[in-house]
Parts: structure tokens; C-alpha cells; sequence
């Protein structure tokens, strides 16, 4: 049963007073308790907004309710969300948190990114029974106005956004919002008149100056574009979306130089982005500056050894400097790629695509594309579960005076058994870690064992060693191509399947993540979300236990598949039976313990988790703090 709350307890009834304004809904439903008490349950929903994040109203808010003695029976629920900061500790804008309240703290009983909630249905339902019980409550409107228009009903999406500025005439957000519908129904006037309304309450609105640019270069009115990104600029100086997306419009309307100024700028706040250096060098090379482009180039190489435009492109500035040896080996080097890639399996055909037709894009900062990724800043978060999975395991190189030292991550009696028999020359072990060797030594050992397999086809244990550097290095397609050597040589070469296995995902996991921060293009129709195909994998780990049932590491992998996949059931099975072969696994503890927070298990998650760290994995800590309970 459900009603709204009238009246607890006094002391309920002067918090309820104090804790619900236009931004909240309190309903409660109530159930005997074991003794004949009722017990209470009151579900407070807090939409930040502005209060919270200039002010931190609601903070303060919260302390009131952490200050509050509750009896057994009755149950305080708070939702947080709808603001762009939260001024309480461990409550964060990108999450939907729901805590339960006790004395001096908030526990963590669920949370969900808003893009990964998915259930629109359900989510527009709710807000329609919240303004059941309070019909002038402006956030569920604008919040059921989003839902409605994931659900393409567009005219109850902009009704809503009526009522809001009903409401109250003065809400930018409500005359923001509707300028976005307007906007993706291509009604790029009504659009601006909205935008322009939005911006004369609240003049510094990033979201809504980005929102007008976007539509003025649909309208292709390139100046009052270039207006707003710079107005964006002034208020606030870090924001790498303008400065993205001025260097691109800078580009299309000849202003090459300042165009690659923004990129500079961009790029100081994200040193490691291969879109960003990729677009640069084509601007360099513009204004002929072919050296710039030609060290873009190589530095988006550097982070991507597959790029094959960037060979290419760097091929041609090596062309325009007269360096034609250098120009050819590019050239040679994109055809080799090329070439291994038409050699791949159709599944591993399907993970290598070029994505960089997508680069050169602005970025519609209001798109709810789901899971959309953040181009510019590359934030990159796990598909499947809060924390980002601890990696799968591979056989690598272990240099000897790591192993006298006794730094090795596991001891494993096929590898110790490996090492006997190959007298330590070479060493190997087994890890889900990145070793940091220097480039030259990788370089030169690379090439030592060029020349064996050179020489002799048949040396597996070249071959072994050579793919393992290569997928250390993240050089994913040659690895491929030498451990499917091994097992073309020994189908039964346990080391060889569960690496090609385990570089096959992390060459699907990369392209998807360069695809996933791609930005569309805003009025682009929305592409069918690609589905990872990790078939040959849990096929090549599969095969590892058919030769060994016991191998604890290709069972590892198979639950990490399962995790990526979405088979949460199947993969904790399987993180559980790898524990049962070996109970000092950190790794599994940690991943199963993320995946019972990911089910809202969070007693199973402590204890996995807590084990993970007593066993070395110290970040374990950090999560249970973050995601089991907030101090005041």
C-alpha cells in the first residue's frame, strides 16, 4: 500500500517540513512489522539542481536527516541526483545514489550512471506518480520530459517542458530543455527563441551556449556559432568540449591556425587522446607546418600501433618533405596491417574496424546517446559494472632479476615447469599486469627473435615470447598473428591459446572504447549499438581446459567474458569455481565483489571485497568506502 505521508512521528513531521521542497517527493508505504508495529518506509527524492551545486542546499539538507534518531520501524530512503555537484562527500553528479539514512550517516544501498538506467518506462511511470502527489513538482516534469523523449514521444516530452515553465517562468533549465527538443526535430528557430529565453535568466550557462552554437552551425551561421563557443570560453577558461568544437568549426571556415591553438589547448588537458593529435596533424598539414603534422602522426601511432590512417597520413607529409624511404616504409607498414587484417577470422575482422571516419565531429553536449563517452576528456568506464574489471590474465616475459627478487604476481606449476625445462632462458609468468619495459630493450629483443623465427618458422618459444611483448606493447594484430602460429604449430599449446584468446578481447575492448568516445555528429541518425562478439575467446579458453580442467587463469578469463557480456549469474559461478582451485586469487575476489555490488548484494561485495585487499588488491578499500557507506 501507498500513500502519501501525513504524519509519523513529530519528529518525522518536522523533518519531512524541512527536507521536502518543490525539488522532492516523499511517499512511504508501510507493512507489519514482526511485532504488530508498523514499520514505515519514506522515500525522499532529491533533484539538486543549482541549490545543491552553488549552494549546497540540499547538503545541508542531508545533515538533517543524518541528525535524526529513527526508531526500528521506520525506514528513511534518500535518492540523490539532478545536480552537477554534490557538495557531500562520496555523492556524486554522475550517479542516481540511493542511501539509506542512520544516525551521522548515509548508507549506499544502490546506484546507477543515469545513461546505463535504461528503463524508461519504468523511470517515466515514477515521475508520473510523483506529480501525482504533488502536480508542481518542476523536476519531475523536465525529468519525465526526458524520459518521454527516450520513448520518442515527442509531444508529451515538450508538454512537459510547458508545464515546467509554467511552473515557475524563470527555469532555464525547462527553456533549455525544450530547445533541445525543438532542436532534434530540426525546429532550429524555435530552438534559438528558446535558448535565447534560457540565456537571458542565466546568462553562463555552458550546456545552453554550447546547445545555441550547435544550432546556429546547423543553421550555418558560423559567426554567432563561433560567438557562443567563445562565450563558453569566458565563463569558464578548462572547457575542453569549446574548445573542441571552435577548432573544428575554426577549420571548416579557413581559420587554421587558431584551429589548432584550440587543439594545443585541448590536448594540455588530455595529453593521451589519438583523435586529438590525428585531427592536429591534418591541420598541420594544411599550412604546411610538416613537421608538426608528421610528430602528430607518430604520437597517435605511438598510442595506436594499428592506426593505418596515421601511417598513411604520415606516409604523405614524409612524401611533401622528400623523405620517399620513410614515405614508403609508412605505406608498406599500412598494407601490412591491412594484410593481417584480411588474414583475421571473421570475429576478429569485426572487432578491427577504422573508426577514424568518425573523428572530425562536433560534440552535441546534449546527446543521450546511451553510454555516451566523453571524447575529449577520455573517460572510459567499464560497459558492465561500476569499477572496471581486474584484466584477464596472459603468459609474458619475466625478465630474471624480477624473478630472483621474487616480484612475481603468481606462481603457477605450468610456468615453474616451463622455466625448469628452458633453464630460465627465457623466463616467463603469468600476470594481468602491464610490464613497463623500456622501449629499446623491447625493440631489441623484438628483433633478437625476428631473427630466430626468421631462421626457423617452427620455434614456438619465438613465437611465444615475440606475441607476448607485441600484445604488452599493444601491438594486438601481430600478437594475434604469432600465438595462432604456435597453435598452427601445437594445437594443444595451453600458453599460446589462452594468449591469443585473451589478446583477441583486449583488441575488441580498445576499438570498442575509441568507438564508444566518438562523438556523432548532432542531427545524425543514431547508430545500432555494436555488440562485442567475444565468441573466440571463451572458445580459446575453453580449449585451455580441455587440455587442463584445473587451469584456474582460463577459467578467470571466461567469468571476465561473462562480466563483459552482461552474464552477471554466470560469472560469478565462474569467479566462485576459480576460487575453489585457488583461494589466493585477489583478482576474483575483487571482480566477483564488483559484480555483487553491480546485483546490490553489498554484504557479499564486503566480503569479497575485504578479501581482495587483506590478499594485496588495496584499491578494494577505496570501493567498499565509496560504494557501502558515506560519513558524514
Amino acid at each position: 500500500m501507498k500513500r502519501v505521508t501525513l504524519i509519523i512521528t513529530a519528529v518525522l513531521t518536522v523533518l519531512m517540513l524541512t527536507a521536502c521542497s518543490s525539488n522532492k517527493v516523499v511517499y512511504e508505504s508501510n507493512t507489519e512489522s514482526q511485532g504488530g508495529n508498523k514499520a514505515w518506509t519514506v522515500l525522499i527524492y532529491m533533484c539538486g539542481g543549482d541549490d545543491e551545486s552553488v549552494n549546497g542546499d540540499y547538503s545541508k539538507k542531508l545533515d538533517e536527516i543524518m541528525n535524526v534518531n529513527y526508531s526500528d520501524n521506520i525506514n528513511v530512503i534518500v535518492q540523490t541526483g539532478g545536480s552537477s555537484k554534490w557538495h557531500t562527500k562520496n555523492i556524486y553528479s554522475d550517479y542516481c545514489q540511493r542511501f539509506k539514512a542512520g544516525k551521522n550517516k548515509l548508507y549506499l544501498e544502490d546506484q546507477s550512471m543515469a545513461a546505463d538506467m535504461g528503463d524508461y518506462k519504468s523511470a517515466e511511470k515514477d515521475y508520473s506518480k510523483a506529480l501525482i502527489i504533488d502536480k508542481e513538482l518542476l523536476p519531475a516534469y523536465l525529468n519525465r520530459a526526458i524520459m518521454r523523449e527516450k520513448l520518442d514521444d515527442w509531444e508529451g516530452a515538450i508538454e512537459d517542458c510547458n508545464m515546467a515553465i509554467k511552473l515557475n517562468m524563470f527555469s532555464d533549465d525547462a527553456y533549455g530543455l525544450r530547445g533541445y527538443l525543438h532542436f532534434k526535430e530540426k525546429k532550429y528557430h524555435d530552438a534559438i527563441e528558446d535558448y535565447n529565453k534560457a540565456l537571458k535568466i542565466n546568462p553562463q550557462n555552458k550546456r545552453i551556449l554550447m546547445s545555441r552554437a550547435i544550432t546556429w552551425y546547423e543553421m550555418k551561421k558560423f559567426p554567432e556559432a563561433m560567438e557562443d563557443y567563445t562565450a563558453v570560453l569566458k565563463v569558464d577558461s578548462t572547457y575542453a568540449y569549446a574548445y573542441y568544437n571552435r577548432a573544428l568549426l575554426r577549420a571548416e571556415i579557413g581559420e587554421t591556425n587558431k584551429a589548432i591553438d584550440d587543439l594545443d589547448q585541448v590536448l594540455e588537458m588530455n595529453p593521451d587522446n589519438i583523435l586529438i593529435y590525428f585531427n592536429r596533424g591534418l591541420l598541420k598539414m594544411e599550412i604546411r607546418d610538416y613537421t608538426g603534422a608528421y610528430n602528430d602522426f607518430s604520437e597517435s601511432i605511438s598510442l595506436y600501433p594499428d592506426f593505418v590512417k596515421a601511417y598513411l597520413a604520415r606516409a604523405a607529409v614524409s612524401g611533401e618533405m622528400d623523405d620517399f624511404a620513410s614515405a614508403r616504409q609508412d605505406r608498406y607498414k599500412a598494407e601490412e596491417i591491412m594484410d593481417r587484417y584480411k588474414r583475421m577470422q571473421e570475429g576478429d575482422k569485426n572487432a578491427l574496424v577504422d573508426t577514424t571516419e568518425n573523428f572530425r565531429r562536433l560534440i552535441d553536449i546534449n546527446s543521450r546517446d546511451d553510454r555516451m563517452k566523453d571524447v575529449i576528456n577520455g573517460r572510459i568506464q567499464d560497459r558492465n559494472v561500476i569499477i572496471e574489471l581486474q584484466d584477464m590474465f596472459v603468459v609474458q616475459y619475466l625478465a630474471l632479476d624480477t624473478l630472483r627478487k621474487g616480484k612475481v604476481q603468481y606462481f603457477d606449476k605450468r610456468i615453474m615447469k616451463f622455466n625448469q625445462e628452458h633453464n630460465y632462458n627465457p623466463a616467463l609468468t603469468i600476470s594481468n599486469k602491464r610490464f613497463d619495459y623500456p622501449r629499446e630493450f623491447e625493440d631489441e629483443y623484438i628483433e633478437t627473435l625476428s631473427s630466430k623465427i626468421r631462421k626457423n618458422r617452427s620455434d614456438v618459444d619465438a613465437l611465444l615470447l615475440r606475441g607476448s611483448l607485441y600484445l604488452n606493447r599493444g601491438d594486438y594484430t601481430k600478437a594475434i598473428e604469432d600465438f595462432k602460429t604456435v597453435v598452427e604449430r601445437d594445437p594443444k599449446h595451453l600458453f599460446a591459446l589462452m594468449n591469443l584468446a585473451s589478446a583477441r578481447a583486449k583488441m575488441y575492448d580498445y576499438i570498442e572504447s575509441i568507438e564508444e568516445k566518438t562523438s556523432r555528429v548532432v542531427g545524425e541518425e543514431e547508430k545500432v549499438k555494436r555488440v562485442v562478439d567475444y565468441s573466440l575467446v571463451l572458445e580459446g579458453n575453453n580449449k585451455c581446459l580441455e587440455i587442463d580442467p584445473d587451469f584456474a587463469f582460463a577459467m578467470f578469463n571466461i567469468a571476465n567474458v561473462y562480466a563483459k557480456s552482461g552474464k552477471i549469474k554466470e560469472a560469478i559461478d565462474m569467479y566462485t569455481k576459480v576460487l575453489e582451485l585457488d583461494k589466493d586469487i585477489a583478482e576474483a575476489y575483487f571482480n566477483r565483489g564488483l559484480l555483487h555490488i553491480y546485483q546490490g548484494d553489498k554484504s557479499a561485495a564486503n566480503v569479497d571485497l575485504s578479501k581482495a585487499g587483506e590478499l594485496g588488491l588495496t584499491d578494494a578499500y577505496s570501493i567498499i568506502k565509496r560504494y557501502c557507506s558515506v560519513e558524514e
